[in-house]
C-alpha cells in the first residue's frame, strides 16, 4: 500500500510541475497564441476545467480541445526555445537572491553574468 501511495505521488507531483511549467510560459507568451488557444488554454489550465467540459461550453469536439492544449503547449515550448524568458527571469531571480543575502560569490555571480550576456 505504501508503495502504491508513493507512486501516486510522485505522478502527481509530475503532474503538478507541468501545470505550473505550462502557466509560467503562458503568462510571459500567452499573447502569441490565438485568441481561441488562449481560451481554451485558460479554460484548461487556469479555471481547470475537464476536456469535455471545454468542449462542451465552445460547442467544439473534444479532440479540438485537446489538439488545441497540445499544440498550445508546443508553441509555448517553442517560444521558450527560442527566446529563452523563463530562463532569463530564473538567472535573474538567482542573482538577486544572491545580492540581497550578502552571500555573492563573485565566481559564481560572474559565471551567471557571462551565461545571460550570451
Amino acid at each position: 500500500m505504501c508503495k502504491v501511495i508513493l507512486l501516486y505521488t510522485y505522478f502527481l507531483v509530475i503532474y503538478m510541475e507541468e501545470d505550473i511549467k505550462y502557466n509560467l510560459l503562458y503568462d510571459i507568451y500567452g499573447k502569441l497564441l490565438t485568441t481561441k488557444q488562449q481560451s481554451i488554454f485558460e479554460e484548461y489550465y487556469l479555471y481547470n476545467l475537464s476536456l469535455r467540459e471545454i468542449a462542451e461550453n465552445k460547442k467544439i469536439s473534444y479532440q479540438a480541445v485537446r489538439d488545441s492544449i497540445k499544440n498550445s503547449k508546443e508553441m509555448l515550448d517553442k517560444y521558450e526555445s527560442i527566446v529563452g524568458m523563463s530562463k532569463l527571469q530564473a538567472d535573474i531571480k538567482k542573482i538577486i537572491d544572491m545580492c540581497e543575502k550578502n552571500n555573492i560569490d563573485k565566481s559564481q555571480l560572474l559565471d551567471l553574468l557571462k551565461e545571460l550576456k550570451k
